[in-house]
């Protein structure tokens, strides 16, 4: 029947052949040259089959252009020189091959015996390549063991390691694995290992072993396949990184100053469990004032990265980190021995010496930016919320650059919906919050305009409804509250994502958040909401709630990144705690509390941790040696309660002294950091009452505090080495300024204030009649320039509301960084 079929489509070919002289004759590539080059088969290279099992081989031709040349494939079945035993399979004109005997009508395949076979291919004389067939019994078992006269030295390799591992395949007990033929090999967690299958020297009949070699720490399963049967998996661990440390190159100690536009240089010593140095070190580097310091890639193997200074002045610590996914991979949602799912698993920089002579490493660097030249000219973004969500208001929002007399707004744009909030990332982008959704502005580029994440009016999972509350340090995320949908929600929006990817991640949350921040490593994200409970949303484990002594006020991570500050008020009494990055397997909560609160004076309203880290020694000169970071603290007077918006009077100064504790060998669970001191420092009243911050910023270096409040004519400079307070008084514009909102640069020698600068009849309680910019100088003390808005038709922000709308000014301002 086959020989027939086979007959049958071969007339059919010369038939069509015969009818289309325009594609076979002088007017296509083939009249050139006709004749065929090459044959491939399919399958090719090797094949494992059961005795009796079948399979269907496939023949192509081509010419010397890679063109498709029609031909009947002649299939043939030989056994390799020296065996005397017949072919193991028998193949149709048709290609259907049998590990064993075709009945006449070739549908039913009798089983053979073991054994390998050869198929070839031939189409116009020319022949294909070899496909070697291996005919074994079904494979009912397969195991992988070690394929070295020893086990393993360790239960880890460190990292460029190599071992042999071999799969054994049995049938009913009997060690068939001579039969059947070369076994592919694979791993579940990819970067951990490669598997190369390997052939012994002068054993080419052994093919059955794999080389894998440690690539990057972490734990995968070793598996191998063959005849469609897959091994039971094998554990393989490269090692876990013990301890990691980082120092400036070329430098001794831990800070560093540079002048701006000067790269500086990090170098990174990870060693493993065993105490081998990695070579290749998959680190994650991270900083917590990308505006001053940042990095171009934030990921490397080589040990070293190099830092980029940009023009904002100021300081930040920078460091790296072993994070998860990149590092110590395939932790995250294994189990241990006790059964217990365990989270990722990354490990912080720490400070101490390092092997092979090198000079200590530490847990961060601190870097100051300085300029030898006058601070430069930041650039100010003015937007107004007064539209309301109002239907169909369109607002403007302008760019003042200072010092242009004539006309400092040197740019405008429309935004669609009300801004209710706006944040620039650390180099030109632009989030602005709203009640419709979610918009940004790339503010680098020429003609900037206002694009809406969705153009849809809603739902707000879908539009972004909501208030930013922080931005990831790469620049590429964005956190929004829906304080707007009935049930609260938290969006992470991704510039990033890759495409195919969605760019929005909406957490539903039983408690409107309230204040959120991204640890350095971006592997974590704190979110706190005011019925005290704090959410942690990570890359690698599932959301999970954190109960926490009190409702957050606020939350920001320590200078390693290894844990985070978080600020709560419990009734009118408040306090600082520490809660760390890494979560431990059990209790099952994603982190872990440090220590003990620190109570403060009063309920912090904001924290601030500085970024002039230093190195302290614990228990005399060969003691531990820790990062000592101070954290300023604003708050209200003793036993305020609450209020909606906070109030603050004073500035209270905390310390903490930390360090990390090394990964032993075996463990695959995270050590959190050791809090070996958190302490409660000195109160420094701010000397101007009780007042309502709009705006407060550490600057870069940690030396000043800058602070704007609400009925407050000033921009308030708080030093922190002397606690004093100086206020820079604003200019009456035509009277006492009423700040709304404000922005200061990095080193804080420059602070946009928006404000009220006329009330009717000096009445707070009534639409604002008059406002303008202030552009503070806090180097002179001046206020040198103040800036309304001024258009050729009318001077109100808003339009579109017809000829009764109010007046509406500049209430949000943002510094553009350089």
């Amino acid at each position: 029947m086959h020989r027939c079929s086979t007959g049958f489509f071969l007339a059919i070919t010369i038939v069509i052949a015969s009818a289309l002289p325009g594609c076979l004759g002088k007017g296509t590539p083939n009249s050139q040259n006709a004749g065929v080059q090459n044959v491939s088969l399919r399958p090719a290279g090797n094949v494992s089959l059961d005795v009796g099992g079948t399979e269907v081989f496939a023949a192509t031709a081509t010419d010397a252009f890679g063109h498709t040349v029609a031909g009947v494939a002649q299939y043939s079945v030989t056994v390799p020189l020296g065996t005397t035993s017949p072919a193991p399979l028998s193949i149709a004109s048709n290609g259907n091959a049998c590990a064993g005997t075709w009945d006449p009508s070739v549908s039913i395949c009798s089983p053979g015996t073991p054994g390998i076979a050869i198929v070839t291919a031939v189409i116009n004389g020319v022949s294909s390549p070899q496909t070697f067939v291996y005919v074994h019994k079904h494979i009912d078992n397969l195991q992988i063991t070690t394929a070295e006269e020893q086990q393993p030295p360790f239960d880890c390799f460190s990292q460029g390691q190599t071992w042999l591992y071999q799969g054994i395949a049995y049938s009913q007990g009997i060690d068939i694995t001579s039969t059947v033929g070369p076994m592919s090999w694979g791993s579940t967690n990819g970067g951990v290992i490669t598997a190369t299958s390997y052939v012994p020297p002068n054993q080419p009949n052994v093919l059955n072993q794999v080389k894998i070699t440690a690539e990057s720490p972490g734990i995968t399963q070793l598996f191998a396949n063959v005849s469609g049967t897959t091994s039971s998996t094998f554990p393989i661990t490269t090692c876990l990184v013990q301890y990691l440390r980082v120092r400036p190159q070329g430098v001794n100690g831990n800070s560093i100053t540079v002048n701006t536009g000067t790269p500086v240089t990090l170098q990174a010593t990870a060693v493993d469990t065993l105490g081998f140095t990695l070579t290749k070190p998959p680190l994650t580097w991270s900083t917590n004032n990308p505006e001053v310091v940042s990095f171009s890639s934030l990921t490397t193997t080589t040990g070293t990265n190099s830092a980029t200074t940009h023009a904002n002045l100021g300081g930040a610590d920078i460091t790296a980190s072993c994070t998860p996914p990149s590092c110590n991979i395939g932790i995250a949602g294994s189990q241990d021995k006790q059964g217990r799912i365990l989270p990722g698993m990354p490990v912080y920089a720490s400070s101490g010496p390092l092997p092979n002579g090198l000079p200590p490493g530490f847990g961060t660097v601190s870097v100051d930016v300085t300029s030898t030249s006058k601070p430069p000219t930041y650039l100010g973004w003015a937007a107004t919320d007064m539209c309301g969500n109002a239907p169909g208001c369109v607002s403007t929002m302008f760019q003042i650059t200072p010092g242009t007399s004539s006309n400092p707004i040197t740019a405008t744009v429309n935004v669609p919906r009300t801004p209710n909030s706006m944040m620039f990332n650390f180099s030109s982008r632009l989030y602005l919050g709203s009640d419709q959704g979610l918009m940004y502005a790339d503010i680098g580029s020429g003609s900037p305009t206002v694009t809406e994440v969705s153009q849809a009016a809603s739902p707000c999972n879908v539009t972004l409804c909501g208030t930013v509350l922080a931005i990831s340090n790469d620049g590429k995320q964005a956190v929004v509250s829906d304080t707007v949908s009935t049930t609260p929600q938290v969006y992470i929006y991704n510039a990033g994502a890759g495409t195919g990817n969605n760019p929005i991640t909406d957490l539903v949350l039983p408690d409107i958040a309230s204040a959120a921040a991204f640890s350095p490593d971006l592997s974590k994200i704190f979110i706190l909401t005011n019925a005290g409970v704090m959410y942690v949303y990570s890359t690698v484990d599932a959301l999970a709630p954190v109960p926490i002594a009190t409702s957050g006020t606020d939350v920001a991570f320590s200078a390693d990144g290894s844990f985070a500050y978080v600020a709560g008020a419990a009734g009118s009494v408040g306090s600082v705690s520490a809660y760390s990055t890494c979560a431990l397997p059990l209790p099952g909560l994603p982190s872990t509390e440090l220590g003990n609160p620190v109570p403060t004076s009063g309920i912090p309203v904001q924290i601030f941790p500085s970024t002039n880290v230093q190195v302290v020694i614990q228990g005399g000169q060969e003691g531990q040696e820790l990062l000592s970071q101070d954290i300023l603290v604003l708050e209200p007077p003793p036993n305020t309660p609450p209020s909606n918006p906070p109030v603050i009077s004073s500035v209270q100064v905390l310390n903490a002294q930390f360090t990390q504790t090394n990964i032993p060998d075996g463990q695959f669970t995270c050590n959190p950091p050791t809090l070996a001191s958190f302490v409660a420092g000195p109160t420094y009243d701010l000397g101007q009452g009780v007042i309502t911050p709009v705006y407060a910023q550490l600057v870069g270096d940690g030396s000043q505090m800058i602070i704007v409040a609400r009925h407050i004519p000033a921009v308030l400079i708080f030093n922190v080495a002397g606690g004093t307070t100086t206020a820079v008084p604003l200019v009456a514009n035509p009277s006492s300024p009423d700040p709304l909102s404000a922005s200061a640069s990095s080193d804080g020698s420059q602070v946009y204030v928006a404000a009220c600068d006329q009330y009717p009849n000096n009445d707070p309680t009534q639409p604002c009649s008059a406002g303008t910019v202030h552009v503070v100088n806090t180097v002179s003390l001046g206020d040198y320039q103040q800036v309304p808005y001024i258009n050729y038709t009318t001077n109100n922000m808003c339009n579109n509301l017809g000829g009764n709308a109010p007046l509406c000014i500049t209430d949000r301002v943002a510094i553009r960084p350089q």
